[in-house]
């Protein structure tokens, strides 16, 4: 109650009070479709004896009903419980902090609030930033900006929260200078693609000079290396000093590679360069962990962890189904979208705080997919817990103990390494 009166969401007495609100919303939650304003009016009756026409619950989806839910949020994230795997080279880090971002275009009315990122696409646009810990679970950051707002910003404006002994894996739209200067001035680490325009620079006779991907190319061809490790710096002043992880690429692979590329270009209207063209035969990744403690053959399979997020974002679409819009006003809009999210936290603590016991028990790790799914599938359990308190809350926690225990698991994929494999190795 508190939280909804700083948010103004409580003023004087209505009869759509805070808990009246918030169980509507998870009500329509339980459904995979939204549910009409008509819907929840008859809802209100039937649950809750309030007599409400659907004109006075629209009227409760405005600003401060935003507030109210966006505080919710802070509280789960800023109360969360964190439970250590701590295993393989996990334990070698304070924390394995993993960021993406996800877009999906929304109607035009909404431009004036979350503008789109122009060309081809909506003139509307909402992009969320999804930032977390991969040893303890916990979510560092979960953020609402505009589509055409880009991810180096959101890079170099949360340099503050990088802490000593992090490993921060990132991918090449958050590339940026500033911010590697920065998490080695924090004494901590980083594992990055590295962005095809970049320079980089060799020791050669005593003296730096530029990389010839050309002559690289050609030298692994001929004495058929797929993967080298040198000693390089990137950047112009100060140049940073990285370990520069190199991968050759099949030619197939490239061949598709730059086809994609190409059609990009093109679209923006440009041509690729020579340049781009060459450093596009290999993966480059590039990190600044000792060679003791991440050997050459680790960088790459634990940069495929950070694949993890996209799991997220397929679960948010196909499970939650975030990018589902449907004509409304912003504010109602703006509610469904942090209910969801809101939600998506309830359920991640739970999942987060069982993975680690399951995986102590059973040497296996739940998969995020299934258990979200089943989660979603049994919303009006939790909204269950929130009506009837105490009682409830002992029956769910059984049902969640038993359930998970059965088909929730990650599934092994043939010829490849899960990721309990790489997530619990020590190399």
């Amino acid at each position: 109650m508190d939280t909804a009166i700083k948010a103004g969401f409580k003023k004087r007495k209505s009869k759509l009070n805070p808990f009246v609100f918030f169980d509507l919303m998870m009500y329509e939650s339980s459904f995979s479709k939204l549910k009409s304003l008509n819907q929840l009016a008859v809802e209100a009756q039937s649950s809750h004896d309030i007599g409400i026409s659907k004109q006075g619950i629209d009227k409760r989806f405005n600003n401060q009903a935003v507030n109210f839910l966006k505080l919710l949020i802070e509280k789960q994230l800023s109360g969360q419980l964190t439970s250590q795997l701590d295993s393989g080279w996990l334990n070698f880090f304070n924390r394995v902090v993993i960021k993406d971002s996800t877009r999906f275009e929304l109607p035009e009315q909404y431009s004036e609030h979350l503008p789109g990122s122009g060309g081809a696409a909506s003139k509307a646009g909402a992009c969320v930033q999804f930032e977390f810990d991969l040893k303890s679970g916990q979510i560092i950051d979960l953020s609402l900006t505009a589509a055409n707002r880009p991810d180096v910003r959101d890079s170099l404006e949360a340099l503050e929260m990088v802490q000593s002994n992090d490993l921060i894996i990132r991918d090449l739209g958050y590339f940026a200078f500033k911010s590697f200067l920065n998490i080695e001035k924090k004494k901590a680490f980083f594992i990055s693609r590295l962005r095809p325009k970049t320079i980089v620079y060799e020791l050669k006779a005593g003296e730096l000079r530029q990389m010839d991907f050309g002559a690289l190319y050609r030298r692994m061809k001929k004495y058929g290396l797929t993967r080298i490790e040198k000693d390089v710096c990137i950047g112009n002043e100060p140049k940073i000093p990285v370990r520069l992880i190199i991968d050759l690429l099949p030619d197939e692979v490239y061949q598709q590679r730059i086809l994609k590329s190409n059609k990009t270009h093109k679209r923006k209207g440009y041509t690729s360069s020579e340049k781009f063209k060459l450093m596009s035969r290999f993966n480059l990744i590039i990190t600044n962990v000792p060679e003791d403690i991440l050997p050459i053959s680790a960088i790459p399979l634990i940069y495929k962890i950070r694949w993890q997020i996209e799991l997220v974002f397929k679960i948010w679409k196909s499970v939650l189904g975030v990018h589902h819009i449907r004509n409304m006003k912003y504010t109602r809009w703006l509610c469904h979208l942090y209910f969801k999210l809101l939600l998506m936290i309830v359920n991640w603590n739970i999942i987060m705080s069982k993975r680690p016991l399951m995986y102590e028990k059973t040497g296996k790790l739940l998969s995020l997919f299934k258990c979200f799914k089943t989660l979603f599938d049994n919303t009006y359990r939790l909204r269950n817990v929130l009506r009837h308190g105490l009682q409830e809350l002992s029956h769910f926690w059984g049902w969640i103990d038993q359930l998970l225990y059965r088909n929730h698991w990650l599934e092994k994929k043939k010829n490849k390494l899960s990721s309990e494999e790489i997530m619990h190795s020590m190399y």
